[in-house]
């Protein structure tokens, strides 16, 4: 490990044997050196820690804790982190050679920023390009209120935010835990935005919207704004906003709910309901692609 880590990457893992390797490999590979890795492994029952302990290079500490979901891993290597910025990496997206130089550059020429995000790019498994996410206005608060277009991967906290800030570890919030944690953040700082690719988020089948339960996408989405309510500095900023947030989150759950095989009526609904709060909703590219996989 570097003795004088700047950057630590902290990178949450649960059963993921398959994927974690390449991972790692990809950020032991970068054309940068002032930098930790740090897996938290919350529980695995599979062979992530053999493989992860197979790896012979002194940038990284393992550590296996009790199962207690993303956000706890995630707030346990924070805590752990030696560097000044920390960089929550997910443990099957791969980061490109110039990751953690871009961003060493990026803290540079910000001035040591509060946080900052990086462009990002998806990936079917087979490497096939779906999309890339890297056109964005120098900082992104007005626009994150309309959904999460951020990849962990792409985020760095400065340590002391991290440490202040940390993930929401609620179970029942795990997946919306880190859009919670960007709009907190958001609300107090400018949130960056660096263009250009640095990172592949993987969707590969271990993450597939076909596994979703319905019920517990509900209790997620109210404990997203439940949780964001009960932030004063939220409300002072984005308070004026909720109607747009909801919208947005109406038509999120109506798009899982179809993707995910339910009835395109339960799936209609929340458009209406999303069109109702908010009716420029209906203009949008991502409510009419909803209505189209309804109908299709």
């Amino acid at each position: 490990m570097s003795s004088d880590p700047f950057l630590s990457v902290v990178i949450p893992t649960y059963n993921r044997e398959k994927y974690i390797v390449r991972t790692i490999q990809s950020l032991l590979s970068q054309d940068y050196d002032h930098f930790e890795i740090i897996v938290v492994d919350d529980g695995s029952t599979d062979d992530t820690e053999s493989v992860v302990r197979a790896i012979q290079d002194p940038r990284i500490a393992y550590i296996k804790k009790n199962n207690a979901e993303r956000a706890a891993a995630r707030n346990y290597g924070s805590r752990m982190a030696k560097g000044s910025y920390v960089n929550f990496f997910d443990s099957d997206d791969v980061a490109y050679s110039n990751h953690l130089r871009q961003a060493a550059a990026a803290i540079e020429t910000l001035k040591t920023p509060e946080v900052f995000h990086l462009g990002y790019d998806v990936k079917d498994a087979e490497g096939v390009l779906l999309r890339k996410v890297d056109q964005w206005p120098s900082t992104i608060n007005e626009r994150l209120i309309n959904g999460n277009h951020l990849s962990c991967n792409g985020v760095f906290l400065r340590k002391d935010i991290a440490q202040k800030f940390p993930f929401n570890e609620t179970r029942a919030l795990s997946a919306s835990e880190d859009y919670e944690l960007w709009l907190r953040l958001a609300s107090r700082f400018p949130l960056h935005c660096v263009n250009g690719m640095t990172s592949t988020v993987v969707n590969h089948e271990a993450r597939s919207v076909l596994k979703i339960n319905m019920e517990g996408l509900l209790l997620r989405m109210s404990l997203l704004e439940s949780e964001l309510r009960k932030d004063d500095q939220f409300i002072e900023v984005y308070g004026n906003k909720i109607g747009t947030f909801q919208a947005y989150r109406d038509i999120y759950i109506a798009l899982h709910l179809v993707m995910a095989n339910y009835s395109g009526k339960k799936s209609l609904s929340y458009l209406i309901k999303a069109a109702k709060t908010k009716p420029s909703v209906i203009l949008t590219r991502r409510f009419l692609a909803v209505i189209k996989k309804i109908v299709l």
